[in-house]
C-alpha cells in the first residue's frame, strides 16, 4: 500500500511540477527582460523579441515537464525493484528495457531536432512558416522539443515531430506583400479605379490584411502614366492578389484605360537589401 501512494505522490509531483513550469518560466523570462532591457527600437523588432520570449517560455515548460516525468518514472521503478541499486543491476540484464530504449528513440530524435532548432532560431510562436517536405503551411500556435503546432488558415490543427522538419519557410512579418503594377493612359482615371476596386475587397486577418493602396505614381510620357499599388494578404490567399484583385481591374477599367498589365510582383525588404549588397559586391569585384 506504502508503495503505491508514493507512485501516487511521485506522479502527482510530477504533474504539479509540469503545470507551474510555465509560471516558472515566464517568471524568469520576465526577470531577464529587466536585467538585459534593451534600448525601444520599432514595432517589428518588438514583435520579434515577444515571438522569441514565448518560444523560450514554450521550450522550458515542456523541457521541465519532461524531466519531472522522467525523474517520476525512474523512481517509481527504483521503488518496484526494491532500491537503486537493484534497479541498476536489473536494468543491465533487462530486455524489456533494451525495447523501451528502442521505442522511445523517435522521441530522443524529435527532442534533439526540437533542441537544434530551438537553438538555431528556426521559427517562434507566432511566425508563419511553410514546410515544404510535408505541404504544410500555418501559423506556429505552440511548440515544444518533441513537436510543433500549427494553426492553418481552414482552422485545422497540425501536429508535426519535429525529427520530420528537415527544411522551413519563414514568411517575414508573417504576411504576404505585392506590388501591382500598371500602366495607363489616364492618370486620374487610373487613380478613381484603382480606389473603387480597392474599396470592394475584403479586409481582414484571413483575406487582404491591407488592402491595395497607390504606393507610386510615375509619369513616362504624355499621356502615360505607371502606377504601383502595395497590398498585404494572409498567407496562402496569395490568388487574392494575382487572380481575384488583378481580374477586377481590368473587367472595371474604361475602354483602353490600361496600357499594360497589371504586374504582381512580391515585396521584401530584406531581400532587395540582400540582392543591393550582392549587387554591389559584383560590380565592385568586376571594377578590380
Amino acid at each position: 500500500m506504502l508503495n503505491v501512494l508514493t507512485i501516487v505522490f511521485l506522479f502527482a509531483a510530477a504533474w504539479a511540477v509540469s503545470r507551474l513550469s510555465a509560471v516558472v518560466a515566464r517568471r524568469v523570462m520576465a526577470w531577464s527582460d529587466r536585467r538585459h532591457r534593451a534600448p525601444s527600437g520599432d514595432l517589428s523588432a518588438k514583435i520579434v523579441e515577444l515571438k522569441r520570449r514565448e518560444t523560450s517560455v514554450a521550450v522550458i515548460r515542456t523541457g521541465i515537464a519532461y524531466i519531472a516525468f522522467a525523474t517520476a518514472l525512474v523512481l517509481t521503478a527504483a521503488q518496484l525493484t526494491g532500491g537503486f541499486g537493484r534497479l541498476t543491476a536489473v536494468a543491465g540484464a533487462s530486455f524489456i528495457l533494451i525495447l523501451v530504449g528502442f521505442s522511445a528513440q523517435r522521441m530522443l530524435m524529435d527532442i534533439i531536432a526540437g533542441f537544434n532548432m530551438f537553438i538555431e532560431h528556426w521559427y517562434s510562436v507566432g511566425d508563419t512558416i511553410a514546410i515544404p517536405m510535408l505541404e504544410v503551411q500555418g501559423i506556429v500556435e505552440d511548440l515544444s522539443l518533441r513537436r510543433t503546432k500549427l494553426r492553418s488558415l481552414d482552422g485545422e490543427v497540425i501536429n508535426i515531430h519535429n525529427s520530420q522538419i528537415a527544411a522551413v519557410r519563414v514568411l517575414p512579418g508573417g504576411v504576404k506583400e505585392f506590388d501591382v503594377e500598371l500602366v495607363a493612359s489616364s492618370r486620374e482615371a487610373a487613380e478613381v479605379l484603382v480606389e473603387q476596386v480597392g474599396a470592394i475587397l475584403p479586409e481582414g486577418p484571413t483575406t487582404f490584411i491591407r488592402r491595395p493602396i497607390i504606393h507610386q505614381i510615375d509619369d513616362l510620357a504624355p499621356g502615360l502614366v505607371r502606377l504601383r499599388m502595395r497590398a498585404a494578404v494572409a498567407p496562402g490567399r496569395e490568388w487574392l492578389v494575382h487572380g481575384f484583385y488583378t481580374d477586377l481591374l481590368k473587367e472595371r477599367a474604361d475602354r483602353h484605360l490600361i496600357v499594360h498589365g497589371p504586374v504582381v510582383l512580391t515585396v521584401d525588404d530584406k531581400v532587395e537589401r540582400s540582392f543591393a549588397r550582392a549587387s554591389a559586391a559584383t560590380r565592385w569585384a568586376g571594377a578590380r
